[in-house]
C-alpha cells in the first residue's frame, strides 16, 4: 500500500485506513521501531486481562447470575480428584516446565 507522509505540526504522520488498523489490532497507541532503515509499526502489546472489566460490565446481570449458578453447581460436583491424594510420579525425566 502506498500512502503519503503528511506534515503535522513539528512532526510528520502517515495516514492509514481504519480497516487496516482494526485488522492489525491497533488501539490508540503504537510501537514504532527502526530495523535496517525500515520503520516497523506494531500495536502496543496489551496488558494481561486488559479489557476484562469492561467486558464483564457488558454482560447483562440476569445472564451473569444464571451462568454463575451453573458454574457453582459444576464446582460442587464431586470428582475422583477430591477423594484421592495425587502425587507427582517418581523418576528422573529431565523435563523442564
Amino acid at each position: 500500500m502506498q500512502t503519503k507522509i503528511e506534515k503535522i505540526g513539528d512532526g510528520f504522520g502517515v495516514l492509514l485506513p481504519k480497516e487496516l488498523l482494526d485488522a492489525c489490532g491497533f488501539g490508540t497507541e503504537a510501537t514504532v521501531t527502526l530495523r535496517d532503515k525500515e520503520l516497523v509499526v506494531a500495536p502496543t502489546p496489551r496488558r494481561p486481562r486488559e479489557g476484562w472489566e469492561d467486558a464483564l460490565r457488558a454482560i447483562p446481570k440476569g445472564e451473569l447470575e444464571r451462568d454463575f449458578a451453573e458454574l457453582e453447581a459444576f464446582r460442587e460436583t464431586p470428582s475422583e480428584w477430591d477423594v484421592t491424594e495425587w502425587q507427582w510420579p517418581e523418576g528422573d525425566s529431565h523435563e523442564k516446565v
